[in-house]
C-alpha cells in the first residue's frame, strides 16, 4: 500500500522543521503540529527511500491497514480508528487495558498505548489531531527517526535492533537473540520476516 500525501521524503516541510496539519472529518479547522527537533533528510545530501520499509513493517503489522486493531482486544472502538482522533484513540486503549486486554496495538503500524503517549509527550503532538492513515504515518516514521533510519551513519545491526524494539514482527539483527523478535518470550509476538529481508530493506534505503 503506498503512503499518500508524502512521496518522497525530502518533502516540503523540512524547512522550519517539520510541521503537519490534520483536518476532522466533520470538516472542522486543520489542527497543527509543529516538531521542530525532527529533520528527516540527511545531512550528507542522500534521499532516504523509507516507503519499502513502511510496507514490510505495515503489512506485517496492520494487515488490514489503518483502521486495524489487534485481534486480542476485547472491544472494539466506538467509530472508525482512523476517524478518531488522537486522544479518542487513547481513551479506547485505556479502556481496554483496564478490560485486561494482551494487546492495546492499534493502527497499520500497530501503536500501543505506551509508545502514543510517548511520541504525544516527545514531540509535543496534540491529541486532537485526527489518527487518519496520514498521521499513522508519519508517527512511524517519527519512530524511525529516532532510530537512526534517515541518517546514513546508523549502523545496520543498530538500527534494526532498534526497529526491532518498536514493532515486534522484525527480527533482531545481532545479539544472542538474532533471528527472533525482541519480545518472542512474551508468548504473544514472534518475528514475521527474515533477517535478510529486513537486513535488506535497511540497507537499499538510501539513494542518490
Amino acid at each position: 500500500m503506498r503512503n499518500e500525501g508524502w512521496g518522497a521524503i525530502r518533502i516540503a516541510l523540512v524547512a522550519t522543521g517539520l510541521s503537519l496539519a490534520a483536518v476532522s472529518m466533520s470538516g472542522a479547522a486543520p489542527r497543527i503540529a509543529v516538531m521542530p527537533d525532527v529533520d528527516p533528510v540527511d545531512a550528507t545530501g542522500f534521499t532516504a527511500n523509507d516507503t519499502d520499509f513502511l510496507n514490510l513493517m505495515g503489512n506485517l503489522e496492520g494487515p488490514r491497514g489503518f483502521g486495524t486493531v489487534s485481534d486480542l482486544a476485547p472491544a472494539l472502538p466506538w467509530s472508525e480508528l482512523d476517524s478518531m482522533t488522537i486522544g479518542e484513540v487513547l481513551d479506547y486503549q485505556v479502556r481496554i487495558r483496564r478490560m485486561g486486554t494482551q494487546s492495546s496495538a492499534v493502527g497499520r503500524y500497530q501503536f500501543i498505548h505506551a509508545t502514543l503517549v510517548q511520541i504525544l509527550r516527545t514531540h509535543g503532538i496534540s491529541r486532537e489531531m485526527v489518527f487518519d492513515g496520514e498521521i499513522q504515518t508519519f508517527l512511524a516514521r517519527l519512530l524511525m527517526r529516532d532510530c537512526g533510519f534517515y541518517d546514513v551513519a546508523t549502523p545496520i545491526d543498530r538500527l534494526g535492533n532498534c526497529l526491532a524494539g518498536r514493532w515486534a514482527a522484525l527480527p533482531l539483527l545481532s545479539g544472542p537473540d538474532a533471528g527472533l523478535s525482541a519480545y518472542h518470550d512474551d508468548g504473544l509476538n514472534h518475528h514475521l520476516v527474515s533477517s535478510n529481508d529486513f537486513r535488506n530493506v535497511l540497507e537499499t534505503r538510501f539513494r542518490w
